[in-house]
């Protein structure tokens, strides 16, 4: 009896243990939900017309934070949501009922209405477009960035306006492009009265369906890439200059022969303009020369003015041309070519007179000097002097050397008298003194002096000088001869009177 009643004890005592445990729960988990409901009811208010729902995806709307998981990071708040019950204007479906950007004409349009669930600093937000990547996105490339106010606009046909932020896009198109989806991500960035930062991104889809198809447009390519098509191509074919050297402060002109090389393309709108160059001045009035037609396999020419610097170094400068120019179907291209221009320097010599003596005796040998100066900015070569006349003969050439700019050498030579050809050895004779020089391109001038001198016969100037000796001898002599003679006269003439009177 005693341990029956025991047990019962022990049972009884279980069971209200197992009854204080569940009342307990229920009463903990009863506050929980009402937690739970209470936490549901106060989201974002209904207000049965236009609000906004957050999980909205007819185009994808997407709300990611900036660790692109998906969602907003701590310091980020999530915001706006997409109006999805009104039709904006640009639209022709509300969002709630899948609305499609617009393309026609080579322009996609999106518009995309933003209600914000919290007050943002100045009303404003700002808005940036990230077209994707890739060769096959139909999208230009664009820095797209707007700030939008917020405002009130039209919906719908009625007349009301609804107060949002209104994004509207315009994007352009390629030309070349496939039909398919494309995602655009539409980020909006804001900061609220507390000066928290706001950052959502939205991704809207745009249907191309006036393009390619891609597998067209694969064998297109492979046909394209079988048959390529080549750009005309025009090339600086020849030129001419107005003279043959072209010195340091010389102006000239410079005629320039293009050539179409295309057989099949005419080429269109040329634009030809020749690029400033160093020590090159452009005197005509434009550097560029237009061209409207160049027909296949034919030439044209366009002309310029030009000068160079009296500065200007001796050597070859080059001018570019740039060609731009169309083929027969408008597209573009763009040619490289370049004229080059020998530039010398002007060569200034001054040579002294050579001395020759206006006579020269038969067999006599005189030395001549010769001394050249260089007046010019550059150095003069293998400057020489070479004599030429009939009856005189040259041992050797008067070899003077290099001369730099700004100096003066001088040689010398030995000339003999060998006598003039023909009847007679002596007379007049007539020659050349010839400076031979080469400037610093090798090329080589000369300059002569003329000058006239006798050859004398070394008899001829020996009877000559006797003559008027003996000349003056002989009157003497005839002078004592006849004072002799008289002399002796009267001295005969005295002894005979002496002799007779005696």
């Amino acid at each position: 009896m005693m341990k029956w009643k025991n047990f019962r004890r022990v049972v009884l005592f279980a069971v209200l243990i197992a009854l204080g445990f569940h009342l307990t729960c229920n009463r903990v988990f009863a506050e929980e939900w009402k937690q739970q409901g209470s936490s549901s009811g106060n989201g974002i208010a209904d207000d049965g017309i236009d609000a906004p729902r957050t999980d909205v995806r007819v185009l994808g709307e997407e709300v990611t934070g900036k660790d692109g998981e998906g969602e907003t990071d701590s310091g980020c708040m999530t915001v706006f949501n997409i109006d999805n019950r009104n039709l904006y204007t640009g639209m022709d479906k509300t969002y709630s009922k899948g609305y499609v950007p617009k393309v026609k004409k080579g322009k996609a349009v999106i518009v995309l209405p933003l209600l914000a669930t919290a007050r943002l600093k100045g009303d404003r937000i700002k808005s940036t477009v990230n077209l994707g990547e890739g060769e096959n996105i139909p999208f230009v490339q664009k820095n797209y960035e707007k700030d939008i106010s917020l405002k009130k606009h039209k919906i719908g046909n009625k007349g009301k306006e609804k107060e949002c932020y209104l994004i509207s896009y315009t994007l352009d198109l390629k030309k070349k492009r496939y039909n398919g989806g494309y995602p655009v991500i539409i980020t909006v960035s804001a900061q609220d009265e507390q000066g928290n930062e706001v950052r959502q991104d939205f991704t809207v889809y745009v249907t191309i369906t006036d393009g390619s198809d891609m597998d067209t447009a694969e064998d297109t390519q492979t046909d394209e890439t079988e048959n390529p098509q080549f750009a005309p191509k025009v090339i600086v074919d020849s030129y001419t200059f107005s003279k043959d050297t072209i010195e340091s402060g010389d102006s000239f002109t410079v005629k320039i022969t293009l050539r179409n090389t295309s057989k099949t393309d005419t080429v269109k709108n040329m634009l030809v303009t020749a690029a400033s160059a160093e020590q090159i001045e452009m005197i005509s009035k434009s550097d560029s020369v237009y061209v409207e037609e160049l027909q296949t396999q034919k030439t044209c020419e366009v002309i310029y003015e030009m000068g160079i610097h009296s500065a200007a170094l001796q050597g070859q400068y080059s001018v570019p041309i740039t060609l731009d120019y169309a083929d027969s179907k408008g597209n573009t291209y763009t040619g490289q070519g370049s004229i080059k221009i020998m530039v010398e320097l002007p060569v200034k010599i001054e040579i002294d007179p050579v001395a020759v003596p206006k006579e020269i005796q038969m067999g006599e040998t005189i030395e001549l000097q010769v001394q050249v100066m260089n007046l010019g900015r550059g150095k003069i070569y293998n400057v020489r002097a070479v004599v030429e006349a009939d009856g005189l003969r040259t041992k050797q050439t008067a070899f003077i050397g290099d001369i730099e700019a700004g100096s003066a050498l001088s040689g010398s030579m030995e000339v003999t008298a060998e006598g003039i050809s023909g009847d007679s050895l002596y007379g007049k004779t007539q020659g050349t003194v010839t400076f031979y020089y080469e400037d610093e391109a090798g090329k080589e001038m000369s300059e002569e002096q003329f000058f006239e001198t006798t050859i004398m016969s070394p008899l001829n100037e020996k009877k000559e000088e006797e003559e008027p000796d003996d000349t003056r001898q002989w009157w003497v002599v005839m002078a004592v001869i006849v004072v002799i003679l008289f002399g002796m006269i009267g001295m005969l003439a005295a002894r005979r009177f002496w002799y007779h009177r005696s």
